[in-house]
């Protein structure tokens, strides 16, 4: 997905393509949220319990503010 942000990242929103990229990505999306709802959660929330899901999720929110603001500016990103 980190591929395809960074290709709409620099083509005008006019270009030809851009419509075809950013359904492509939608769509990429879309079933990765699914898989995550349906397969992944709920095996992680038996793993876990509540208490723990909660720590983690406050530990994420803390992270998020020193995260950075722009993505695709993480070197990991720029594959």
């Amino acid at each position: 997905m980190l591929w395809m942000l960074s290709e709409l990242k620099d083509l005008d929103a006019a270009d030809e393509r851009y419509d075809a990229k950013m359904s492509v990505l939608m769509e990429n999306v879309r079933h990765h949220v699914e898989e995550e709802e349906k397969e992944w959660f709920p095996d992680v929330r038996k793993a876990m319990g509540r208490n723990r899901l909660t720590e983690l999720g406050e530990q994420m929110e803390a992270a998020k503010k020193r995260g950075p603001g722009e993505p695709l500016a993480v070197p990991s990103a720029k594959r």
